[in-house]
């Protein structure tokens, strides 16, 4: 869980507020409620892939859930570190959790390059291209079933914008998906 570090990670800097689940629009919700699910369906869980599967059938988008099983087991085999998921239940977003939507936003926002960018933060190159190219798959499934992640047109989640304005991302060119 997040401390008491700033973005930036500077000790005795201000922290910021963490994204909340309620700021975020229905996909957006719905894809950090299925990549918390994600640990439980990638060791093969019958009940999370049944929760998941009926999650993303009611939602209208139940192509989703190959693609998006595919990112889950690249994330866990690619990732640079130990990557952060919160409780099902948790009502704010973690930065690997914030970084994963974004990702996905970017992609159904037609900006896999972006996409791959800030996974490249967490995933090996290799993996950050596939998980990337998964994440596309599943944003084309979010799309044909009517749900958009962003809140703007040029795709941005703008619940987001403070997790990356001051954070290496921004000075590389990676804050903005316009």
């Amino acid at each position: 869980m997040s401390g008491g570090t700033a973005a930036g990670g500077e000790i005795g800097a201000p922290a910021l507020r963490e994204p909340r689940l309620r700021d975020l629009r229905f996909a957006g919700q719905l894809a950090l409620w299925s990549f918390r699910q994600g640990l439980h369906l990638i060791l093969g869980e019958e009940a999370a892939r049944r929760r998941i599967q009926e999650a993303l059938a009611v939602a209208e988008v139940p192509r989703a859930l190959a693609p998006l099983e595919t990112f889950l087991r690249i994330a866990a085999a690619g990732a640079h570190r130990p990557v952060e998921m919160r409780s099902p239940c948790a009502m704010t977003l973690g930065r690997d959790e914030a970084l994963m939507l974004r990702s996905l936003a970017a992609c159904q926002a037609g900006q896999g390059t972006l996409a791959r960018g800030l996974l490249e933060t967490l995933l090996d190159v290799p993996a950050a291209r596939a998980g990337a190219a998964a994440l596309g798959h599943v944003a084309d499934a979010f799309s044909l079933g009517g749900l958009r992640l962003a809140d703007t047109d040029c795709g941005r989640l703008s619940a987001l914008d403070h997790v990356f304005a001051q954070s290496p991302l921004a000075e590389a060119g990676l804050s903005r998906l316009h």
